[in-house]
């Protein structure tokens, strides 16, 4: 890990022994002695499941493309990617072109229709996010928290904004082609000489991968049974996730509704995107623990239930996240992104 990254990962440490600070050490410390280990052990494996269903649902799609990549594969595929997207900024960044790259090299597929999975992957996931936004904005206007209402509603429009920008551009041949060469503008203001060098990978991303890529992804379209099937899957890991949470905080006696659970993930999905700290380190664990708290929640709760659940689905797996990509070479993060590009 280089320097920098090491300094953001010791400010998240920072922030989380602020947030411990702040609730009260000794009071964090009792709940955690005190919390049912065995619920926490179960979410552990309600968090294994929920990876799984993640893996299962992008093989369907890399089925409806005539990729046959195995059950394993494709999971080692999630965790390697989790690993680089959490010592990565924002919440799904490097790690995407990873997958793309790590499951082309195993399946021999090119990048096209692999690059065309991934994106489906994580567009079919704006349904279940939908639902949750619509009940989340619902729930905290109910509630009277007209402050937190506004929060939402202006989170909403900036993750519909972006999944609409993103859509328009994957589906529209003309927009696409505009954004490749608006961002080799913005690449030569910063380096000509870099930009002139790669002149040609933007040319072959332009005429060569866009155009393979939107038709790929305009069969997975049409392939209405495999749509379902992963959607179906969409909805069984998000219902896994917001259990995950509910299990933590009723492991240390504080149960918490469903409803306010998906506040609080709506919250952290769009925060994490634009966070310039690798995976929302510490930055993920206070905007938790605030919005715990302004749904009631007592902070010394609110603190130790965020912690333990960032320590189960974010600091363990990027550690096994860690050793599965042992085998994944550092210069090799580079050949995916140049790869996907070629």
């Amino acid at each position: 890990m280089d320097k920098k990254k090491a300094a953001f990962f010791a400010g998240a440490l920072l922030i989380i022994g602020a947030l411990i600070h702040w609730a009260g050490a000794k009071g964090v410390a009792e709940i955690i002695a005190s919390s049912n280990w065995r619920l926490l052990l179960l979410t552990v494996v309600v968090y294994v499941f929920t990876t799984l269903t993640s893996a299962l649902r992008w093989q369907v799609l890399l089925k409806g493309l005539n990729i046959r990549a195995p059950i394993k594969v494709v999971w080692k595929a999630i965790f390697v990617g989790m690993f680089f997207n959490n010592v990565s900024p924002g919440a799904k960044g490097l790690g995407e072109f990873v997958r793309v790259y790590y499951i082309s090299k195993k399946t021999g597929e090119p990048y096209g229709p692999t690059t065309a999975s991934v994106m489906m992957d994580r567009i079919l996931d704006l349904i279940p996010i939908g639902f949750m936004m619509i009940l989340a904005t619902l729930h905290v206007y109910h509630l009277g928290e007209t402050i937190l209402t506004a929060i939402i509603i202006f989170l909403d429009a900036v993750m519909m904004g972006f999944s609409a920008l993103v859509i328009g551009l994957l589906m529209s041949e003309e927009k696409a082609h505009g954004a490749i060469w608006w961002i080799f503008r913005q690449y030569q203001k910063l380096s000509k000489a870099g930009a002139e060098k790669r002149r040609e990978s933007f040319e072959k991303i332009d005429t060569v991968t866009i155009p393979t890529f939107q038709r790929d992804f305009k069969v997975l379209l049409k392939s209405r049974a495999y749509t379902l099937i992963a959607i179906g899957w969409s909805f069984v890991y998000w219902i896994l996730t917001v259990a995950r949470y509910y299990l933590v905080f009723f492991s240390i006696g504080q149960p918490i509704d469903p409803v306010s659970i998906t506040v609080v993930l709506v919250v952290s999905m769009v925060v994490g995107m634009f966070a310039i700290i690798p995976g929302g380190a510490g930055i993920i664990e206070a905007v938790n623990t605030a919005v715990f708290t302004a749904l009631g929640i007592n902070p010394e709760y609110a603190v130790t239930g965020t912690i333990l659940e960032r320590l189960i689905s974010y600091w363990a797996p990027t550690m096994v996240g860690s050793f599965v990509a042992a085998d994944f070479k550092p210069e090799a993060a580079e050949e995916a992104i140049a790869g996907v590009e070629a």
